[in-house]
């Protein structure tokens, strides 16, 4: 997956919404042709469902996807604001950059160390996905 289609996935996901194609470029700035090409990845991999100047949608997969890749964010994002002491904004930053390369073992490790934290330090609520979860936070 590439950097591109997390952003994406993420976008749709926290918007909650059915979008358009141009109204997704232009939200999170990229041309619409390159996020057209993601939405085209995208739907091949079954994480959209997309007809061609129809609205964009996230299937379950893609849902489930978008949580478990934001949760894996948010827990890394915990590891270098406890550890490294890295203000929240700049651990979010951070986080952002590397959470497509960690797996729900690592996460889930990272959970368990910090005692199930609820909270990412950016204030947001940390999410469980079926395949990445922890048992003691509630879905």
């Amino acid at each position: 997956m590439q950097e591109l289609d997390y952003e994406v996935l993420e976008f749709l996901y926290r918007q909650g919404k059915e979008l358009k194609v141009g109204e997704i470029a232009k939200s999170i700035n990229y041309p619409h042709s390159t996020i057209g090409s993601c939405i085209k990845r995208l739907e091949e991999t079954g994480n959209v469902k997309y007809e061609p100047y129809k609205n964009v949608k996230l299937t379950a997969s893609g849902k489930e996807l978008a949580i478990e890749l934001i949760r894996h964010s948010q827990l890394f994002e915990v590891l270098l604001h406890e550890t490294l002491h890295m203000d929240a904004e700049k651990a979010h930053e951070e986080a952002k950059k590397v959470n497509l390369l960690l797996s729900c073992e690592t996460i889930n490790k990272i959970c368990e160390i910090f005692n199930h934290p609820v909270k990412c330090p950016c204030g947001e609520a940390i999410l469980n996905s079926e395949k990445c979860f922890c048992p003691i936070l509630k879905k």
